[in-house]
């Protein structure tokens, strides 16, 4: 495991939905800022990654499991750890911390080095690494398995335009910018009663400015299951019904 970084945060208004709970969208962005403070203290700023090696970091994987939303004005604790590292991915930990310490939601996550030139995956380098004292592992990770597009039954279709505000300082589609297309697919009285409890998301290729995003919708049971641009993009959503002993 690796060196642990926090900070104390406070959840604003403009990162609540109309149930006053914290988007997931902005839950992802507040994650990146976060673990690129710790970068910054450590001396692996994305600056520094750029000029150094014309490299930039990318996340390629999330896994969120969330036992309840923070809510509004709620002040949480956010940590993150580096956990480990092989050739070509990383591997990340995000925690968000109640007042009492419990755990509201956990990120688990998985980042490449990309060239800013060539937009390819590039090896690991331990110089970039080594300050965050993760483990260097041999294995990979096993990846969620989504479920493809042709098998798709009925699906809802939407098609999106990539503007210059959905871009992030890499150039393509910011991250969280896909799970706000997902869940605005999915019917609002739908989501009066239903959260999510499970998230799984997988960026395969980027989008960037100029290009459209034809995004793919289908249900199994409580299980929402979107794919943007034939596979560039794939979201799997487990929904959990309001109850009273479980009211996130």
């Amino acid at each position: 495991m690796g060196l642990k970084y926090q900070q104390k945060y406070r959840v604003p208004f403009y990162e609540s939905d109309a149930f006053q709970k914290m988007r997931l969208s902005s839950i992802l962005a507040v994650a990146l800022q976060i673990s690129g403070e710790q970068s910054t203290e450590l001396g692996r700023s994305d600056v520094w990654v750029s000029e150094h090696y014309g490299l930039f970091w990318a996340v390629i994987e999330y896994d969120v499991k969330i036992t309840r939303f923070p809510m509004f004005n709620e002040e949480i604790t956010i940590e993150t750890e580096a956990t480990s590292y092989n050739k070509f991915f990383c591997y990340r930990r995000f925690s968000f911390l109640d007042s009492q310490g419990e755990v509201m939601l956990e990120i688990a996550s998985t980042w490449v080095l990309m060239d800013k030139e060539t937009r390819k995956i590039e090896r690991v380098l331990d110089d970039i690494v080594d300050p965050y004292a993760s483990e260097k592992i041999s294995k990979i990770l096993r990846p969620h398995k989504f479920k493809k597009r042709e098998a798709f039954e009925n699906p809802t279709l939407m098609t999106y335009p990539v503007r210059f505000s959905a871009l992030d300082m890499n150039g393509h589609v910011n991250n969280a910018k896909y799970y706000d297309w997902a869940a605005d697919m999915v019917d609002f009285e739908f989501r009066k009663s239903h959260v999510p409890s499970r998230i799984f998301i997988k960026y395969n290729h980027e989008v960037l400015y100029g290009e459209e995003i034809h995004a793919a919708m289908s249900w199994e049971g409580d299980v929402s299951h979107h794919n943007f641009n034939e596979g560039s993009t794939q979201i799997e959503i487990h929904w959990t019904e309001h109850t009273a002993s479980h009211p996130f």
